[in-house]
């Protein structure tokens, strides 16, 4: 299903042989999943491109010139060796069916950036954004007037108002609007191919919506519907989808809390998101495991610890670093912690820092230091994107000075 590496191969063989002629300026789509490369990104990423390229309209095909085609490559925003660090999303291709061979012809970052500028000189490159609605460096340097489409559930960032289809909101999940983006054309193509398709987004729904559960306030019923849809397409009888779905759920989870083998420095940057604020640089890592085991894989020994999140902080030159931790507790079920980190040894955010205590319910733990506090996160629907917006808030509330 997967040729992507192909057919970007034969491309820059074109390029490096100089046959392109530049007046026939040929149509690329890239589709970019956000930075943090986790299995809603990846996976909605790739499902707009192959559903779109095995999808196209007759009407499409037939305005196109004979010297133009349409091709759509997924790029996954990580570099290719960073693929390891997500264990859950070797699992869920490994379920799917989808073999080490396949999973080599998906396009990386390190893949793609030797070859950019060329490509974009040669070539008429747009971008189709899932699961972000802002470009980042290296493409917002070159490509802000090429984004074509943008299907994404997080803060509206209020950019690129005149594309062709912007369509940002509040779903669980931004693989459920990919999936009824193509809904009504993929229910009359549909071929036995696309089971593994189906369960490949299934994924990432029941992951985001913690399995539909409507009473941690990150279900909606585009969710709902695009699940449901994803099951017909895998002639699941209804008496079995929820065994089925809760099944699939919980060795996906399993997969994912199976980090405990990476290195402090791999674990934070699994899956780290990055922002400019006010002048901030602000930075979250969102670690599935609790501070208990962490510090005990550590010899007991927090500074060890605390030393790995000041390298981190440093090494990207943050204001504030936030690691946030989510974890399943035998007796508890599902718990969040947070740590916050200052960039100065003096704790400059005091105000600040109260004020996102109350928004989320965050409870003091340890012996908190200058430049870094530890929590309890009793308020355990705020995600990472619920509390960039709740940062993003407070920072105009309560401005805080560089010093």
């Amino acid at each position: 299903m997967f040729e992507f590496v192909k057919k970007f191969s034969l491309l820059i063989n074109k390029l490096n042989n100089e046959v392109i002629v530049t007046q026939q300026r040929k149509k690329l789509y890239f589709v970019l999943g956000n930075e943090s490369a986790d299995l809603d990104s990846i996976i909605s990423s790739i499902a707009y491109a192959c559903l779109s390229q095995q999808l196209i309209s007759p009407d499409e095909l037939n305005s196109l010139s004979t010297s133009s085609f349409l091709i759509y490559f997924p790029i996954i925003q990580i570099p290719k060796s960073d693929f390891s660090l997500r264990p859950e999303c070797s699992y869920v291709f490994s379920e799917c069916e989808f073999t080490e061979s396949d999973i080599s012809q998906l396009l990386f970052l390190d893949d793609i950036l030797p070859h950019l500028d060329k490509l974009s000189s040669n070539y008429d490159v747009n971008l189709i954004l899932v699961d972000h609605n802002k470009l980042i460096s290296p493409w917002s340097e070159k490509f802000n007037d090429k984004i074509d489409t943008i299907l994404d559930h997080h803060q509206d960032e209020r950019l690129y108002l005149n594309i062709k289809c912007r369509q940002i909101e509040f779903v669980g999940s931004a693989t459920s609007l990919v999936v009824l983006h193509f809904k009504d054309v993929w229910k009359k193509k549909i071929s036995r191919d696309d089971f593994r398709l189906a369960k490949l987004l299934l994924a990432p729904i029941l992951v985001d919506t913690i399995l539909l559960d409507v009473s941690k306030e990150r279900t909606s019923n585009k969710d709902k519907e695009a699940v449901q849809f994803l099951l017909d397409i895998l002639n699941i009888p209804k008496s079995d989808q929820d065994f089925y779905t809760s099944n699939y759920f919980n060795a996906i989870q399993s997969a994912k809390f199976n980090i405990s083998h990476l290195s402090n420095i791999d674990l934070l940057r699994k899956d780290y998101k990055e922002w400019n604020l006010n002048n901030f640089n602000i930075g979250i890592s969102s670690v599935n495991w609790s501070l208990e085991g962490w510090i005990q894989r550590e010899d007991d020994n927090i500074d060890k610890l605390i030393d790995s999140f000041k390298y981190f902080k440093d090494e990207k030159k943050l204001d504030i670093f936030i690691i946030m931790l989510a974890y399943n507790h035998k007796n508890k079920g599902f718990q969040r912690e947070f740590v916050f980190l200052s960039n100065k040894n003096k704790f400059i955010y005091e105000e600040f820092l109260q004020q996102l205590e109350v928004k989320l319910s965050l409870k003091p733990l340890f012996s908190n230091m200058d430049y870094i506090r530890f929590y309890h996160q009793e308020r355990i629907n705020y995600s990472r994107k619920q509390i960039y917006i709740s940062i993003k808030d407070l920072l105009q509330q309560y401005p805080i000075n560089k010093i």
